[in-house]
């Protein structure tokens, strides 16, 4: 009897411990896309042909390189992903990664010969947003997320395969998620 109350001791905790992690990285967030005017913002990124699992070290680099060689720390990274990784080979993925610049506005023009450098398009965009604790917050996000957005655009007869913004917001502690929208025919 004894045994079997350690043994349902532990399970409970370990449950316990899974509910909890889950929770702290959003896994219970519920999912509201709206669409929302934004934009404008200044990107330094380098541009990446592969998996998306790539990102993140693509992302640091930027940053690092923008710190070490420039002397700018910034607190928002982003990706932008053009094509779906369900329809397209994980090798063809395209998308731009790197930071957003939200001062020294005036080295715009010295970042240039190390990075690509643009003003993200300001319009409407579908947005929703996900808590940001991490990496297991940007794994959760891919399966919540994508899915909502895709729900929507096929809701409202939105092109499907459009690309999709990420903004790994450190400081607010959140991913923010814009998918481009153009109406079907």
């Amino acid at each position: 009897m004894k045994t079997k109350r350690v043994i349902l001791g532990i399970f409970l905790l370990f449950l316990t411990v899974i509910i909890g992690t889950f929770t702290y990285y959003g896994g219970f967030t519920t999912i509201s896309p709206i669409i929302q005017e934004c934009g404008g913002e200044k990107l330094v990124y380098e541009k990446m042909t592969g998996d998306y699992a790539q990102s993140g070290i693509v992302s640091d680099r930027v940053y690092q390189k923008l710190i070490d060689d420039h002397g700018i720390e910034t607190t928002k990274g982003f990706g932008i992903f053009y094509d779906n990784p369900k329809t397209e080979e994980k090798s063809r993925l395209r998308s731009d990664v790197g930071c957003i610049l939200e001062s020294d506005f005036d080295k715009l023009e010295a970042l240039k010969s190390d990075f690509e450098v643009s003003e993200y398009p300001i319009g409407e965009y579908l947005v929703a947003e996900f808590p940001y604790m991490g990496i297991p917050s940007i794994v959760l996000g891919l399966m919540k997320v994508y899915p909502s957005l895709e729900k929507y655009v096929a809701e409202k007869g939105y092109e499907s395969d459009t690309p999709v913004m990420e903004i790994w917001d450190v400081d607010n502690k959140k991913i923010t998620y814009r998918k481009q929208l153009i109406k079907r025919d």
